[in-house]
């Protein structure tokens, strides 16, 4: 077995997958995906083949992306251990994420997600769903650019509602009614879902959050309003139930 080969230590699973989780961080930072970062990890770490069984998961991937991120915060906020915590840490890879600088003059692809959540936030500041996705639709593109939408309900997956699952598997197709590219069955579907309007809104923002130096939160900022938020529903729901 593995294992057991002369040098490798005892702890050699768990270390090894520590060890590539961390490389393929620091790989993600220089940009790409994690597909891609997790096999150039396990070759620099193993200087070989590493079976799939040991190798990390993307979430191994992402936690270690965001402890690198904090580690390198001067001030990392602390951590309330709740599902805004995980979606700040998929949020966060964004810094990663390089864009083309005719198309986005804003700068990588987290300034431009916190510009499309300060433009929804300005329209709907109380629809908690709707800012969350705002502030998630492009968290796939620091995991698997090849196919960002998949990715980021792979890895949104128990962190947020089906509503705004919806709203992030939709925008594609909200892009492409804008443009007019979209097919008449599809648009048809789309015009007739009850949150057309919300999705339509996120797709005019992600065209229009990309001004250099524009307005928009902190990372932290964005997260605090949907974490308040979050608290004001359930003081409804709960005075409901009583």
């Amino acid at each position: 077995m593995d294992a057991d080969r002369p040098g490798r230590p005892a702890e050699g699973p768990d270390k090894l997958r520590r060890q590539i989780a961390t490389e393929a961080a620091r790989l993600l930072a220089g940009g790409g995906d994690s597909h891609r970062a997790r096999l150039r990890a396990a070759r620099r770490v193993a200087r070989g083949w590493v079976p799939e069984e040991r190798l990390p998961d993307h979430g191994e991937i992402r936690r270690a992306v965001g402890q690198e991120l904090a580690g390198a915060a001067s001030d990392p906020p602390p951590l309330a251990g709740d599902r805004f915590d995980d979606i700040a840490v998929l949020v966060r890879m964004l810094a990663t994420v390089k864009q083309d600088p005719v198309k986005h003059p804003e700068g990588d692809a987290l300034e431009h997600t916190l510009q499309v959540f300060e433009l929804v936030r300005a329209e709907r500041p109380y629809d908690e769903e709707l800012l969350t996705a705002a502030l998630v639709f492009n968290v796939g593109r620091a995991i698997d650019r090849g196919d960002p939408v998949a990715a980021a309900l792979e890895a949104l997956d128990g962190l947020v509602t089906e509503r705004t699952r919806w709203l992030v598997e939709a925008l594609p197709a909200a892009r492409a009614h804008a443009a007019g590219t979209l097919g008449q069955r599809a648009r048809a579907r789309l015009e007739a879902h009850p949150d057309f309007a919300e999705v339509e809104m996120l797709a005019a923002a992600d065209r229009h959050g990309r001004v250099r130096g524009g307005v928009s939160p902190t990372l932290d900022e964005a997260i605090a309003l949907l974490r308040g938020l979050d608290a004001g529903a359930d003081d409804i729901r709960e005075e409901g139930a009583g």
